[in-house]
């Protein structure tokens, strides 16, 4: 049959909408752990960034083991609520609080406690997504077997996470916070967010319930551990799950990486107050949305792996630029970038940031569209759907996005001197300590996405490919 004749099972316009909308909740997730926890704890509250650091990884350990147990879980549930929802909605209300205990004022406590404090939220907030995501990433390729319609569905999902993430950034900066290092703002945006994450995962949960009837029902399986590590090692050991998994990581690292201390770079190397550039945010959104929508048109008769590969070149080159000229300005006496607190410089650092957000998102969509392929790949070969299982790429990607970076920037933070309480203002701002943070942040920084470019340059699905795995499979709609 060829590929033009292929009308794989699609998903409606309100299935692909409430699908989308849970993103709402992992984008203010993504939000508190890329951009304000590790100021607040570090410079607000007083723990050494290294210690913060610590407690991601602590919690990332759990994510580690969590995220595939949950996906083979789910895989093998039969409910009347279907495989997915009942994890879903047992997350919503313990994900809600996690968050606003995260950022709660903890009040005169030791840093020892503050540290095992933030571990232990960590922990369930980390827990309760993974409860909510990988099932809920699960449901894409159930919901829709199409290979372009998957564009949509990706694309809807980033959308709706910018507005959840980059929207309370934004009403954070110009609303609740006179300083980034504002404890009391932080409580606001503790009880707001918390609000936005049960709205967001209760609306997708409900709006997509309605799909249960008609999603995959497992046939009973053996819950033999032995065989059950043997079967998702089968799974997992799919060459372009594996590629696509550690592309994802690595990139994923990379935007974590700019998250996290880019609250850093707007107090004390472009020395912007939260209110000046509230509108980044809200533009970024602008940009993410404009460029994401046009996805599905974009990738119509081409191939997801080139388009995604291209963008990352590009941001590879251009991502990096804007710091990388003030650095030659510092060193070298020139004026290339605009003086601190001008509107040159705050127009290029919108159109720049707004642009890279845009782009990056683009490509992340593609990548997580090329992920769901991979599920009927294994299930030809296999004859099993393991879509939580091999979910874990979208789970434990969208945590390495609030933590994995988050950690790298910590450890920076620390080695370039800002935990030093004699480190004097002058310094910190436009000074040595400032300086070498960005020289390091900028290596690192264009290092993980040229490894993540070369890793999705292995993956080997295209649309033939596809097309003809659903055709096999029977996952044709008849005319």
């Amino acid at each position: 049959m060829a590929d033009s004749e292929i009308k794989a099972q699609r998903a409606s316009i309100a299935t692909q909408f409430f699908y989308g909308f849970g993103s709402i909740s992992v984008g203010i997730k993504n939000n508190l752990l890329g951009t304000f926890l590790l100021i607040y704890y570090n410079q607000a509250l007083g723990l050494d960034a290294t210690l913060a650091a610590a407690a991601l990884a602590i919690a990332l350990v759990f994510d580690a083991v969590s995220d595939p147990l949950v996906g083979i879980w789910s895989d093998r549930t039969k409910t009347r609520w279907g495989r997915r929802h009942p994890f879903m909605y047992f997350s919503i209300i313990p994900f809600a609080l996690s968050y606003y205990f995260i950022l709660s004022d903890p009040g005169d406590i030791s840093e020892n406690n503050l540290f095992w404090r933030l571990v232990f939220w960590l922990i369930v907030l980390r827990m309760c997504l993974t409860l909510f995501e990988v099932p809920r990433g699960a449901l894409a390729p159930e919901l829709s077997k199409d290979y372009d319609q998957r564009n949509n569905l990706a694309a809807l999902a980033m959308i709706f996470g910018w507005i959840g993430g980059a929207g309370i950034d934004s009403i954070a900066r110009a609303f609740w916070l006179d300083s980034f290092v504002d404890i009391d703002g932080y409580q606001s945006l503790a009880f707001w967010g918390g609000i936005g994450i049960f709205i967001g995962a209760a609306v997708s949960c409900i709006g997509t319930h309605k799909n249960i009837p008609d999603l995959y029902e497992p046939q009973p399986r053996s819950t033999d551990l032995g065989l059950m590590l043997r079967e998702a090692i089968e799974t997992l050991s799919n060459r372009a799950w594996l590629v696509l998994f550690l592309a994802g990581c690595f990139y994923s690292l990379l935007i974590g990486l700019e998250s996290g201390v880019g609250t850093y770079y707007n107090e004390f190397f472009w020395q912007w107050k939260p209110g000046d550039i509230a509108l980044f945010p809200l533009l970024a959104i602008a940009g993410v949305a404009t460029l994401v929508i046009c996805a599905p048109f974009i990738a119509k008769g081409r191939s997801k792996k080139k388009i995604a590969v291209g963008v990352f070149i590009f941001t590879i080159i251009v991502g990096p630029l804007p710091v990388a000229l003030r650095l030659v300005d510092v060193y070298y006496g020139t004026n290339i970038i605009p003086g601190n607190g001008s509107d040159p410089l705050w127009y290029i650092l919108a159109i720049h940031q707004t642009a890279m957000a845009a782009l990056g998102a683009l490509g992340f969509v593609f990548i997580t569209s090329m992920s769901m392929d991979i599920v009927e790949q294994v299930e030809k070969s296999t004859d099993r759907r393991e879509e939580g299982l091999l979910g874990t790429i979208n789970a434990f990607v969208h945590k390495l996005v609030g933590a994995g970076g988050v950690l790298i920037s910590g450890l920076i933070i620390s080695f370039a001197g800002f935990d030093n309480p004699n480190a004097v203002q002058a310094d910190l701002y436009g000074g040595d300590i400032i300086n070498n943070f960005a020289v390091i942040h900028l290596a690192i920084g264009i290092t993980l996405p040229f490894i993540s470019t070369l890793l999705v340059l292995l993956y080997d699905i295209d649309r033939s490919k596809h097309n003809t795995h659903v055709s096999d499979l029977g996952y044709v709609e008849e005319d």
